[in-house]
């Protein structure tokens, strides 16, 4: 085990004013609303092996010094033990089937899914590591309950037993399995076998040849039903991990996520570079080094990424190598960040109105600056116009489900092309698709919004939801953009145009750090 010095401070002490520190900093940095610059700049820690020294260097960041692998993880372990406490607890419970205890009935289908497949699960991979990655993952372990023996912060409405019961080395395979059901190998499985029921152009159009050899996943239902609960709490990132771009002389990393606090997600500096983290396994999902960076990649291969749990701890905890399903990849196979642009507009405005509604939406539409900002109204029109085009045509063809996995999975521009393209099949004029997509936009968001179009705005249906867990803070905050964006969110069917947050860490110039969360980006030096 290891102990902590904080110069002048009793550890009772200095583990609590860190734990403030450190929930203060993620709410005021992310907020907006404040700074982090009472937080202690430099604080030690006795490690399994040797020395750590943990140095300050953003709001809730910290940069970590550590002689050896066992040391880092467990500097990882206290960190994670004092400022993600609830989702460590909330990812922990949702793996082993408690996730009802927290959040409710809702959960109840999920949990009964994570006690019949994922318990064996964890135990297979567990016996089958190597000795060295079972002694990082004993290391985090230790971390972890070094922190949580002084009490367990920012939990005050979460169960506190069995629930949060000392962390065991074996609970961060608990976590890696949510991370492995972000494989899209299972929803790539089902999407090809909607696809083979359309005719053959919208067919090309929405076919992936990369992954012609994922394997069907036997539980997909209720696979996808635990992924959506694990979802709702920040238990399970959205498919894809990270989404990475090279822009001008920098780069910069995106992470889907659902908008919880703490980030479901954290970047650690490590030495010279930056490491993206998912709380509860040690190791790291993307590393940035200045001008160079790496992540994390799902491979297109045959088989059940569940069965690989051991394979995909391996290369987090090791942050290298490849398996059947999972490889790093470079910064040098990273695309150009480079925003879409907007080639609907002038077909919109090149319809006939039908009504006096159209008309006067048509009217705004003509004055439009083509920017998607929150209080725009012509920017709703437009988002949700392009929508119904794909709901229109595509969602009879596949239905509700295999149409969210596709706007998940495909960019959207594929998807309106193959939306086209299937009603030319089934013998209709794209023109009137154009059309009845129109009139069924501005009678879905005058049932939401009113009818006076002059006060819709984009915002209020592009929000993300913000909350904590265990805490009864709730708040809707109106974003704008998307099309401007190098991806632009994904829209749940479920829920029209609702958004997560997009933490966009970028370096620019290799000497700017910059993390990018609505509305207002946090930014510092590079240490």
């Amino acid at each position: 085990m290891g102990a902590m010095a904080w110069s002048g401070c009793s550890l009772p002490r200095a583990m609590g004013l860190l734990s403030l520190a450190l929930a203060l900093g993620i709410l005021t940095g992310a907020l907006a609303i404040g700074s982090a610059r009472y937080a202690p700049s430099v604080l030690t820690l006795q490690g399994p092996e040797g020395k750590i020294t943990l140095y300050a260097v953003g709001p809730a960041q910290w940069r970590i010094e550590a002689g050896s692998p066992r040391d880092q993880a467990f500097a990882e372990g206290v960190l994670d033990g004092l400022d993600a406490a609830p989702l460590l607890i909330l990812r922990r419970a949702a793996a082993y089937g408690q996730l009802e205890a927290l959040i409710g009935p809702e959960a109840a289908e999920a949990d009964a899914w994570a006690r019949e497949r994922l318990a064996p699960v964890i135990a297979r991979a567990w016996e089958a590591l190597d000795a060295e990655t079972r002694s990082r993952l004993e290391a985090y372990a230790a971390g972890v309950n070094t922190a949580w023996r002084m009490g367990i912060p920012m939990i005050r409405r979460l169960p506190s037993d069995p629930l949060a019961r000392p962390w065991e080395p074996r609970d961060s395979l608990a976590v890696a399995a949510g991370l492995a059901l972000a494989h899209p190998g299972w929803m790539e499985a089902e999407i090809a076998a909607a696809l083979r029921h359309l005719p053959p152009a919208p067919r090309a159009a929405l076919e992936d040849p990369r992954w012609s050899s994922a394997t069907p996943a036997p539980d997909v239902a209720r696979r996808e039903a635990a992924w959506r609960a694990w979802a709702a709490v920040g238990a399970a990132p959205e498919l894809g991990l990270f989404r990475t771009c090279q822009e001008d002389a920098g780069i910069r990393l995106h992470a889907m996520a659902a908008p919880v606090f703490p980030l479901p997600w954290r970047p650690v500096w490590v030495n010279d570079g930056v490491r993206l983290r998912w709380p509860g396994i040690p190791g790291a999902l993307a590393r940035i080094r200045q001008a160079e960076g790496a992540q994390l990649e799902p491979k297109p291969g045959p088989g059940d990424v569940l069965d690989a749990l051991g394979e995909l701890s391996v290369r987090i905890v090791r942050e290298s190598g490849e398996s059947p399903l999972w490889a790093w990849q470079g910064k040098d196979a990273w695309p150009r960040c480079a925003p879409p642009a907007m080639p609907d507009r002038e077909a919109l405005l090149a319809l006939t109105p039908e009504d006096w509604l159209q008309r006067r939406v048509h009217g705004m539409l003509a004055r439009w600056d083509g920017q998607l900002d929150v209080k725009s109204p012509s920017a709703l029109v437009y988002e949700a116009w392009r929508w119904e085009i794909i709901r229109t045509a595509l969602g009879p063809a596949v239905g509700e489900e295999n149409l969210r996995r596709l706007l998940a999975r495909r960019p959207a521009e594929r998807l309106r092309a193959a939306a086209q393209a299937l009603w030319e099949a089934q013998g209709n004029e794209v023109r009137e698709l154009k059309a009845v997509a129109y009139r069924r936009a501005l009678a879905e968001i005058g049932r939401r919004y009113g009818d006076l179009h002059t006060i819709w705005e984009w915002g209020k249906a592009h929000a993300a939801t913000v909350r904590i867990p265990g805490w009864p803070i709730r708040a809707e905050i109106p974003l704008g953009g998307d099309e401007s964006a190098p991806w632009p969110t994904p829209v749940d069917p479920v829920r029209p145009f609702a958004t997560a947050f997009w933490p966009a860490l970028t370096v620019q110039q290799a000497s700017h750090v910059i993390l990018k969360i609505a509305p207002t980006p946090v930014w510092w030096r590079w240490p």
